[in-house]
Protein backbone atom coordinates (compact mmCIF):
# COMPACT_ATOMS: atom_id res chain seq x y z
CA UNK A 1 0.00 0.00 0.00
CA UNK A 2 1.40 3.26 -0.66
CA UNK A 3 1.78 6.24 1.78
CA UNK A 4 -0.66 9.07 2.40
CA UNK A 5 -0.16 12.36 0.53
CA UNK A 6 0.90 14.81 2.77
CA UNK A 7 -1.03 13.07 5.49
CA UNK A 8 -4.53 13.22 3.32
CA UNK A 9 -6.02 9.42 2.13
CA UNK A 10 -3.74 7.04 1.41
CA UNK A 11 -3.55 5.67 -2.12
CA UNK A 12 -5.90 3.15 -3.60
CA UNK A 13 -4.51 -0.31 -3.75
CA UNK A 14 -4.37 -1.41 -7.09
CA UNK A 15 -5.12 -5.12 -8.38
CA UNK A 16 -2.05 -7.34 -7.52
CA UNK A 17 -2.05 -5.61 -3.58
CA UNK A 18 -5.81 -6.91 -3.61
CA UNK A 19 -4.99 -9.87 -5.30
CA UNK A 20 -2.08 -10.45 -2.52
CA UNK A 21 -4.72 -9.39 0.46
CA UNK A 22 -7.30 -11.92 -0.92
CA UNK A 23 -4.33 -14.23 -1.36
CA UNK A 24 -3.72 -14.01 2.15
CA UNK A 25 -7.37 -14.27 3.24
CA UNK A 26 -7.30 -17.43 1.90
CA UNK A 27 -3.84 -18.82 3.14
CA UNK A 28 -5.18 -17.43 6.58
CA UNK A 29 -8.23 -19.89 6.45
CA UNK A 30 -6.40 -22.52 5.70
CA UNK A 31 -3.88 -21.60 8.55
CA UNK A 32 -6.61 -21.98 11.10
CA UNK A 33 -8.37 -24.81 10.07
CA UNK A 34 -4.92 -26.54 10.50
CA UNK A 35 -3.29 -25.39 13.53
CA UNK A 36 -6.31 -23.92 15.43
CA UNK A 37 -7.79 -27.21 16.41
CA UNK A 38 -4.26 -27.82 17.96
CA UNK A 39 -4.25 -25.07 20.34
CA UNK A 40 -2.63 -22.74 17.95
CA UNK A 41 -4.17 -18.82 18.83
CA UNK A 42 -2.79 -17.43 15.69
CA UNK A 43 0.00 -16.35 13.31
CA UNK A 44 3.19 -14.40 14.44
CA UNK A 45 4.87 -12.08 11.61
CA UNK A 46 8.25 -10.60 11.75
CA UNK A 47 8.20 -7.23 11.53
CA UNK A 48 11.03 -5.05 9.25
CA UNK A 49 10.40 -1.79 10.92
CA UNK A 50 10.03 -3.03 14.43
CA UNK A 51 12.50 -5.80 14.20
CA UNK A 52 10.27 -8.00 16.46
CA UNK A 53 7.51 -10.83 15.84
CA UNK A 54 4.30 -9.75 16.39
CA UNK A 55 1.19 -11.71 16.96
CA UNK A 56 -2.36 -11.77 15.89
CA UNK A 57 -4.82 -14.15 17.06
CA UNK A 58 -6.78 -15.71 14.16
CA UNK A 59 -10.29 -13.20 14.53
CA UNK A 60 -8.00 -9.92 14.64
CA UNK A 61 -5.85 -10.66 11.26
CA UNK A 62 -8.75 -11.83 9.84
CA UNK A 63 -10.57 -8.28 10.60
CA UNK A 64 -7.39 -6.55 9.77
CA UNK A 65 -7.21 -7.91 6.25
CA UNK A 66 -10.50 -7.51 5.53
CA UNK A 67 -10.49 -3.77 6.63
CA UNK A 68 -7.14 -3.44 4.34
CA UNK A 69 -9.27 -5.09 1.50
CA UNK A 70 -11.98 -2.68 2.06
CA UNK A 71 -11.17 0.28 2.89
CA UNK A 72 -7.21 0.36 2.12
CA UNK A 73 -6.02 0.75 5.66
CA UNK A 74 -5.38 -1.71 8.94
CA UNK A 75 -7.24 -0.34 11.93
CA UNK A 76 -5.58 0.30 15.09
CA UNK A 77 -5.47 -2.16 17.69
CA UNK A 78 -3.70 -3.24 20.82
CA UNK A 79 -1.06 -6.27 20.74
CA UNK A 80 -1.54 -9.54 22.17
CA UNK A 81 -0.01 -8.65 25.87
CA UNK A 82 2.97 -11.33 26.50
CA UNK A 83 1.79 -13.82 24.36
CA UNK A 84 2.83 -17.06 24.29
CA UNK A 85 5.09 -17.54 21.25
CA UNK A 86 4.78 -21.48 21.46
CA UNK A 87 0.56 -20.53 20.87
CA UNK A 88 1.33 -19.05 17.60
CA UNK A 89 2.42 -20.46 13.79
CA UNK A 90 4.77 -18.13 12.28
CA UNK A 91 3.47 -17.25 8.68
CA UNK A 92 6.55 -18.86 6.56
CA UNK A 93 5.68 -21.93 8.39
CA UNK A 94 2.51 -22.40 8.19
CA UNK A 95 2.37 -21.63 4.36
CA UNK A 96 5.42 -24.44 3.52
CA UNK A 97 2.98 -26.63 6.12
CA UNK A 98 -0.65 -26.23 3.88
CA UNK A 99 1.97 -26.60 0.83
CA UNK A 100 3.70 -29.60 1.96
CA UNK A 101 0.17 -31.27 2.76
CA UNK A 102 -1.30 -30.29 -0.90
CA UNK A 103 1.60 -31.83 -2.02
CA UNK A 104 1.30 -35.14 -0.87
CA UNK A 105 -2.22 -35.26 -1.57
CA UNK A 106 -3.98 -34.09 2.01
CA UNK A 107 -6.07 -31.26 1.32
CA UNK A 108 -7.97 -31.46 4.70
CA UNK A 109 -8.47 -33.60 7.64
CA UNK A 110 -11.40 -36.05 7.69
CA UNK A 111 -13.42 -34.91 10.68
CA UNK A 112 -14.30 -37.20 13.59
CA UNK A 113 -17.08 -36.85 15.92
CA UNK A 114 -16.00 -39.11 19.45
CA UNK A 115 -12.71 -40.32 20.94
CA UNK A 116 -12.59 -44.16 21.01
CA UNK A 117 -9.99 -43.59 23.94
CA UNK A 118 -12.20 -41.65 26.42
CA UNK A 119 -15.55 -41.37 24.35
CA UNK A 120 -15.53 -37.39 24.09
CA UNK A 121 -17.95 -36.39 21.67
CA UNK A 122 -15.59 -34.00 19.82
CA UNK A 123 -16.97 -29.87 18.72
CA UNK A 124 -15.99 -28.38 15.58
CA UNK A 125 -12.61 -28.05 16.28
CA UNK A 126 -11.92 -30.83 18.15
CA UNK A 127 -13.20 -33.28 15.70
CA UNK A 128 -10.07 -31.72 13.36
CA UNK A 129 -7.63 -31.99 15.96
CA UNK A 130 -4.66 -34.71 15.88
CA UNK A 131 -5.35 -35.70 19.56
CA UNK A 132 -8.23 -35.86 21.67
CA UNK A 133 -8.12 -32.74 23.97
CA UNK A 134 -9.37 -34.21 26.87
CA UNK A 135 -7.01 -37.27 27.14
CA UNK A 136 -4.31 -36.74 24.25
CA UNK A 137 -5.43 -39.87 22.10
CA UNK A 138 -4.09 -39.99 18.69
CA UNK A 139 -7.52 -39.52 16.60
CA UNK A 140 -6.11 -41.04 13.21
CA UNK A 141 -7.47 -44.33 14.19
CA UNK A 142 -11.14 -42.90 14.09
CA UNK A 143 -10.00 -41.15 10.80
CA UNK A 144 -8.27 -44.25 9.17
CA UNK A 145 -11.48 -46.04 10.37
CA UNK A 146 -14.30 -43.47 9.21
CA UNK A 147 -12.42 -43.74 5.45
CA UNK A 148 -11.79 -47.63 5.39
CA UNK A 149 -15.35 -48.10 6.37
CA UNK A 150 -16.46 -46.07 3.37
CA UNK A 151 -14.88 -48.71 1.12
CA UNK A 152 -15.18 -52.08 2.77
CA UNK A 153 -17.28 -53.56 5.26
CA UNK A 154 -16.87 -52.22 8.42
CA UNK A 155 -16.52 -55.72 10.58
CA UNK A 156 -13.50 -56.42 7.85
CA UNK A 157 -12.22 -53.13 9.17
CA UNK A 158 -12.86 -53.14 12.40
CA UNK A 159 -11.04 -57.00 12.62
CA UNK A 160 -8.15 -55.52 10.48
CA UNK A 161 -7.40 -53.15 12.84
CA UNK A 162 -7.83 -55.69 15.54
CA UNK A 163 -5.66 -57.82 14.02
CA UNK A 164 -2.49 -55.57 13.66
CA UNK A 165 -3.08 -53.84 16.92
CA UNK A 166 -4.84 -51.02 16.81
CA UNK A 167 -9.32 -51.15 17.61
CA UNK A 168 -11.13 -48.35 16.68
CA UNK A 169 -15.08 -48.17 18.44
CA UNK A 170 -16.41 -49.25 15.40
Amino acid sequence: MDEPDDFGEPEPLDEHELALIEQDLADLTEFRAAFEPEGIQGVAVWCDDCVEEHYYGWDILVANLTSLLETGETPVHEPAYQPEPSHYVAWDYARGYIDALREIGVASRRAVDRCARCDLDLDVAGAQANFCPRCGAPLLTERLVAALSERLDEDDVAAVLREIGVYGRR
